[in-house]
Parts: structure tokens; C-alpha cells; sequence
């Protein structure tokens, strides 16, 4: 980790020299370093305050950070207790397609058992197949008369 955070602290301060922010927060980047990108360990975030697991759950799961709009609205709920904050969070973000579609487990998680099994796997599957990105593209594939 020592070597991921001199990689942040070099990246961090080129970009401060040129004007700029690093758009992820320390915390945040150190966290879903070295992770597997269907697997979000619950455990790494345990020491972050409610902005920052906020970020890192969030980059964890959807790969990128979140919109304006969406940090807005959870900036309203950082001052709730810690565990209810994260229980609200996780459970908004578990039951998100993209959860669903990529099969991602969060595991060493305190604040409830994610649901498993055939009939999981099947709503992913069937998110998947109802992804209006993924039939457009599908779509182009076709030929023309069919696309009509």
C-alpha cells in the first residue's frame, strides 16, 4: 500500500502543480486498489468517515465517481449515525442493476446478508437483457430491415 500511496501523492501533487484536483479522494483510491472488480470487501472501508465510504463504495461498485446530483442528495445523510448511513447506502446499492448485471458480492459486510442464488442470478441476467444501451447495440448489429 506504501507504493500506492507515493504513486497518489506523486499523481496528486503534478496535478496541483498544472492547476488541477485529483478527482478521487486518498482514501478513496487506496481503498479499490488491488480489488477484484466483482468483489467489494466491506471490511476496507470500516475506518472511513460517511463522505468518504460514500466515494469509495460508490467507485467500488459503479467504477467511476458519482454524478453532482447523486452526491448531492446523499451529502443531505452524512450527518446520520455511521451504521445507519452505510446500511442505507449498501442497500440502495445492492439492489442497483449494475449489482445485479456484473454479479458483484459484497462480502465481510455487518449490515445484512446480500441476496443470493438462482433467482439473483436470473434478475441480473434479466436486467442484462432489458439494458436499453446493450439492445441498441445489439440493434446495430442487425441488418437494416430488421432494425426498421
Amino acid at each position: 500500500m506504501q507504493v500506492y500511496e507515493g504513486i497518489y501523492d506523486v499523481v496528486a501533487d503534478n496535478l496541483e502543480k498544472a492547476g488541477r484536483k485529483f478527482a478521487y479522494g486518498k482514501s478513496t483510491f487506496l481503498s479499490d486498489v488491488a480489488n477484484h472488480p466483482q468483489i467489494v470487501d466491506i471490511s476496507r472501508y470500516e475506518l472511513l468517515k460517511n463522505p468518504q465510504y460514500f466515494q469509495a463504495v460508490y467507485v467500488a461498485v459503479y467504477r467511476r465517481l458519482p454524478e453532482k446530483k447523486t452526491e448531492r442528495a446523499w451529502r443531505n445523510r452524512y450527518g446520520m449515525r455511521t451504521e445507519e448511513f452505510r446500511r442505507v447506502l449498501l442497500k440502495e446499492v445492492v439492489n442497483s442493476s449494475v449489482v445485479a448485471i456484473n454479479h458483484i458480492q459484497f462480502i465481510n459486510n455487518p449490515y445484512f446478508e446480500q441476496r443470493r442464488g438462482i433467482r439473483y442470478r436470473l434478475f441480473g441476467l434479466l436486467y442484462g437483457l432489458t439494458d436499453k444501451s446493450s439492445l441498441r447495440e445489439f440493434g446495430k448489429k442487425l441488418p437494416v430491415p430488421v432494425q426498421n
